[in-house]
C-alpha cells in the first residue's frame, strides 16, 4: 500500500494498556507524516464495531482479547484488507509464530521503542523503513 499524494495513512491502535497506547500515538503524531492514528480502542470487539474501522494498518496488542486467539482475530483483520502488526509483553507462553503464520506482518515485544514500531509499521504498509526527518540537512550543496 502506498501514500498517493498527501494522504495520509490510517492506523488503529488496539490495546487496554492507555499508556502505551498514548504514547504511540503521540509518538506518530510527532515523527510520522505518512501515518495517522484514527483510532484506538482497548479491546477487539470495539475495533470491530468502530465506524472508522477498516484503516490501513492495526496494531494490535496480543493481551486485548482473552476470548479469541491472536491467529483469528489477525485473519479477521486482515480479511477487511487492514495490515496487522502485533505487540505483545514479553511472555514465554507467547508464540510469535502464531500471529505470523496467520497474517501479521511482524511481531514486537511492547518494550521496543516507538520508532521502531513505526518503521515496522511503515514496512507494512510499503513504505520506506525510516521516515524524512524534518531536522535532517539537506544534502544540496550550500543548503542546510
Amino acid at each position: 500500500m502506498k501514500v498517493s499524494g498527501t494522504r495520509r495513512l490510517r492506523v488503529a491502535i488496539v490495546s487496554g494498556d492507555s499508556q502505551f497506547a498514548d504514547g504511540l500515538a503521540r509518538w506518530i503524531a510527532v515523527h510520522d507524516g505518512a501515518l495517522e492514528v484514527v483510532l484506538s480502542v482497548a479491546n477487539w470487539g470495539d475495533l470491530l464495531n468502530d465506524p472508522g474501522f477498516p484503516t490501513d494498518l492495526a496494531v494490535v496488542d496480543a493481551a486485548s482479547s482473552q476470548r479469541k486467539s491472536i491467529e483469528s482475530r489477525v485473519r479477521t483483520i486482515r480479511a477487511s484488507g487492514t495490515a496487522v502488526l502485533v505487540v505483545t509483553a514479553a511472555d514465554p507462553d507467547d508464540d510469535p509464530q502464531r500471529a505470523l503464520s496467520a497474517g501479521a506482518f511482524t511481531v514486537l515485544e511492547k518494550s521496543v521503542p516507538f520508532g521502531l514500531i513505526d518503521e515496522m509499521a511503515r514496512g507494512a504498509l510499503g513504505l520506506p523503513l525510516a521516515p524524512p526527518s524534518d531536522t535532517a540537512p539537506d544534502p544540496t550543496p550550500g543548503r542546510r
